[in-house]
Formats: structure tokens, C-alpha cells, sequence
């Protein structure tokens, strides 16, 4: 989102902010400018509603209602759209263009998800996967020779990417539930472990990989590292498994057995890995939480539709007061959800402190999903239910978000420690 105010120069607020915040001092016009910017400005820019819109053809007429329907049932993400949606430079929008990319921001990346969410829920949640744990990790912590090497790739839609972060023992627990080790034997590093509710791990090109490299250093927070890591190296064993929703996309276990690393394939510092796989984790949640909004609001034009075309006791759904109140809710809610989503991607943007409100819009994001998905199935009836109508897809693809890819209680125990509580968990 854009900030200006300058078009308020010439008028009377401007006359009256000047009388009573500058009438002991002599402000320059910059000085009064520069006050001024504090004024929000909360539409997008041209090119941004041009993006949007480029989106939204292409979901309409790539896309269509049966397709995404046969797309679920085959519960597998067709290869062909994946590449027609990286030839038009959306995967690589926000690196940098001598690595193949756009030179985009944070916000853009955001705004590209939650619109082809908003049409096909699966299809942004695979965009993120490969754009933010390969593209957006690599921008941050690769070296230029690791830029070079991934990037363009990332770019063009040849490689796709999965974060091999969780483990059995824990999710939220990263810290303590890590049990996967690489060892420093010579030129590489030897892994051990197993990784498990790993997205797309069986079709991903390259694995970002956080495992324990030193046990015996006394901060918790240490004894770390990141790594990318070829997916078909000898030792590595991928198993499926069969969940609610989120069909096309498949999760997985990951089995690790004396895997070798190259330790040119290091991504930031030995024993630091922690501290470099929060940014990963902080542009996840922001990500997250713009295909969660866009789930919601997918789910929210069915459910509009179909109130102005079902009639019941000789008049449409909607204008029955009590299911009207219920959508009103729904559509308040998603819009105070896109406030908080635009506010984080605008810190992370501009790469000030973003943690605690990136958290906020996952929480927010994810349980207006979930909530209108609920809605939009009591307004639908007994249709809701059946699978022949998407929105009992709209509400399976929305339950496990509030618990991945952080609890969402265990977001509210950050956002509690934030207000200077002791640590909850």
C-alpha cells in the first residue's frame, strides 16, 4: 500500500495542521510534507490493480469450477498450470531481475496469492511453497553464487521447492522438537533424520532443510543450520499421506539416511540457522495468511451468489434478515483481515520488525476462512454439504490452517508475550 497526502496542500486541513503544529517553529515545505505523509493511503497502486487484474483473467480462463473440481479428485496439481502460471513472471515477481525475477516487493508476492487464492485456493498455497521457501529464503540468506544457481530456475517454473522444517516430535516446538542431525564430515555435511507434514515434498525439486549441526552450545537458540538440498540425493525417502483438504497439494514424511550435503549448499551461518529461518517463518505466516484471506473470500462470493439466486418463502436467501447478518459478519471480518495482512507485508516490505504482526494476520486470516466456509455452509443448506458445490472444498482446505503452519493459540501466546507477559508455552 501506497502512503501520500500531499493532495491536502492547498486545502483547509492543511491550513489548520499548519496553525496548530508549526506556529512556533519555521517549517519548510519539506518539513510539512514530510508530516503529512503519516496520512494513509490505502488503495493500490496502478500497476499493482494492473497485476490483479492480469490475475484474475487468467485464473477465469485457465481455471474453470470443473477443473478445480477435477484437480481435487485427482488430489495432484497439474504440472502444465504450474508453468503457465510461472511464464507470466509471477513466481519470480519479487527478486531480483538479474536473477530472473521482477524486482517486486513483499506487498506484490502478497497480492498475487491472495487473488489466484481467491479463485482456486490449492493453486496460491503452490505458489507460496516454491516463491517463498525457495525464492524468497534464497534472496535473503543465499550467497550470489547460490542466487545465480536456484533463482532463475525458481523463476521459470523448472524447480520446485519444499521447507523440511517439522518433525514428529513438535511443530510449533521447532527448537525443541528437532531431531534431525548433519555432521561435518570433510567437504559435506551427513544427515540423519526425518521430517514429516512436509508440502509438496514429492514433487519439489530442492528441499530448504533446518537441522541440528552442534549440540553442545549453551544458548537454546543455537547449533542450527540451514541447507538446501537436492531432493533426489541417495538416502532420501518421500511417503505420502492421505488428510481432509488441501488435496492438490500433497503432504508428506521425509526420511533422511546418511544423505550428503555439499557445504557449498549452506544458506547463511553454521549453528545460526535459527535466527536466518525466522525471516523464512515471518514471510510464511504473512503469505499464509493472504491465501487463507483469499479462501475466505472465494468462499464469500459463492455464498453471495448463491443467497441472490436461492429463493426460499417467495423471496432470495439474502434478504432473509438473519442469513444477511451472518454474510454482513463474514464481510466485515475479511475486511478488517486484509488491513492487518497489508499492514504486515508492508513492514516485512520494508524489512522493519514484523513477528508479532505477521502472527496477528495469520490468525485473523485463517480464522475468517474457516468462518466464512461455516457460513457459507449454513446459508447453502443441505447444498453446502454436498460435494458437487465447492464449498464444502472452501471448508476443508480452511480447518487445518488454524492450527498450521503455527497454532493459531500458540500465536496468541507470542502476541501475549509482545505485551510483556512472561513466555506462556
Amino acid at each position: 500500500m501506497r502512503q501520500g497526502g500531499e493532495s491536502f496542500r492547498q486545502t483547509e486541513v492543511f491550513s489548520h495542521v499548519r496553525r496548530i503544529m508549526f506556529s512556533k517553529i519555521r517549517a519548510t515545505e519539506k518539513n510539512i510534507r514530510g508530516f503529512l505523509k503519516i496520512m494513509l493511503d490505502f488503495s493500490f497502486s496502478e500497476e499493482q490493480e494492473m497485476l490483479k487484474e492480469a490475475v484474475r483473467k487468467f485464473m477465469r480462463k485457465e481455471v474453470s469450477p470443473a477443473y478445480i473440481q477435477e484437480i481435487d479428485d485427482k488430489e495432484e496439481f497439474p504440472d502444465e498450470l504450474w508453468r503457465k502460471m510461472s511464464s507470466l513472471g509471477w513466481v519470480g515477481l519479487p527478486f531480483p531481475e538479474e536473477f530472473g525475477g521482477s524486482g517486486g516487493s513483499v506487498i506484490d508476492q502478497t497480492l498475487i496469492i491472495n487473488e489466484i487464492s481467491r479463485h482456486f485456493f490449492v493453486a496460491g498455497f503452490v505458489y507460496l511453497l516454491t516463491s517463498c521457501f525457495g525464492g524468497n529464503t534464497l534472496n535473503v540468506l543465499g550467497t550470489r553464487e547460490q542466487k545465480k544457481k536456484y533463482l532463475k530456475g525458481i523463476a521459470d517454473g523448472r524447480y520446485r521447492w519444499a521447507l523440511a522444517l517439522t518433525e514428529p516430535d513438535g511443530g510449533t516446538d521447532i527448537l525443541g522438537s528437532t531431531k534431525t542431525t548433519a555432521v561435518l564430515e570433510g567437504d559435506h555435511y551427513l544427515v540423519n533424520g526425518q521430517k514429516t507434514f512436509i508440502s509438496d515434498a514429492d514433487v519439489a525439486s530442492y528441499f530448504t532443510l533446518f537441522a541440528r549441526t552442534n549440540k553442545g552450545l549453551d544458548r537454546y537458540t543455537k547449533g542450527f543450520t540451514v541447507f538446501v538440498v537436492d531432493a533426489k540425493s541417495p538416502g532420501i525417502t518421500v511417503r505420502k499421506l492421505k488428510k481432509l483438504g488441501v488435496k492438490a497439494s500433497s503432504t508428506c514424511e521425509i526420511f533422511f539416511d546418511d544423505v550428503k550435503i555439499p557445504e557449498e549448499n549452506i544458506l547463511g551461518q553454521v549453528d545460526n540457522g535459527w535466527y536466518h529461518i525466522t525471516d523464512t517463518l515471518n514471510n510464511e505466516r504473512i503469505t499464509v495468511a493472504a491465501f487463507c484471506l483469499g479462501n475466505a473470500q472465494g468462499a464469500m462470493d459463492y455464498t453471495l451468489k448463491y443467497a441472490r439466486e436461492r429463493t426460499a418463502f417467495g423471496k432470495p436467501l439474502g434478504e432473509i434478515q438473519a442469513l444477511q447478518h451472518l454474510m454482513a459478519e463474514v464481510y466485515t471480518e475479511i475486511e478488517q483481515a486484509k488491513l492487518m495482512l497489508y499492514k504486515a507485508a508492508w513492514l516485512q516490505a520494508n524489512r522493519k520488525p514484523v513477528a508479532v504482526e505477521g502472527t496477528m494476520a495469520k490468525i485473523a486470516c485463517s480464522e475468517i476462512a474457516f468462518k466464512a466456509a461455516t457460513v457459507g455452509m449454513r446459508v447453502m443448506a443441505g447444498a453446502g454439504y454436498m460435494m458437487e458445490y465447492p464449498m464444502q472444498r472452501h471448508y476443508r482446505d480452511a480447518v487445518i490452517f488454524l492450527t498450521a503452519p503455527i497454532s493459531n493459540d500458540a500465536g496468541r501466546n507470542l502476541i501475549g508475550q509482545s505485551l510483556g507477559f512472561k513466555k506462556a508455552y
